[in-house]
């Protein structure tokens, strides 16, 4: 007999306006998606919360310092840093979803986009 092909995760994006409610929504997300798998006795499907930036990662920290307003950072400088914050958790994300695990992120790439599209300067 064959093994069972593994259901791979989902990766769900909450994006949207600054204090929008995205955060709320993501972890009442999470909490639903686990309740619901464990009600049904499936404890190997979970689902997990990302939340981008990573306050908690020494890049996060930095990030998190300028959205404070407690320290300056160029607008290039803090694109690059996002991008990396992001591309640290890329390998995890994948595990994840390879493994059966739902990532609901609060944030993802969108967001760095637009808010770096924000900061160009309009040249004419």
């Amino acid at each position: 007999m064959a093994a069972a092909t593994p259901t791979r995760g989902l990766l769900i994006v909450f994006e949207g306006l600054d204090r929008s409610g995205k955060s709320t929504q993501a972890r009442r997300l999470v909490d639903f998606l686990n309740k619901k798998h464990s009600g049904q006795g499936d404890t190997k499907h979970t689902a997990v919360l990302q939340a981008f930036p990573d306050r908690s990662s020494p890049i996060g920290k930095l990030i998190d310092q300028y959205l404070k307003k407690e320290i300056d950072l160029d607008e290039h400088s803090l694109h690059l840093m996002f991008s990396a914050d992001r591309f640290l958790k890329n390998q995890t994300i994948r595990d994840n979803i390879a493994n059966g695990i739902d990532v609901i992120c609060d944030r993802y790439c969108y967001s760095g986009v637009a808010y770096s599209l924000a900061k160009v300067k309009r040249s004419r």
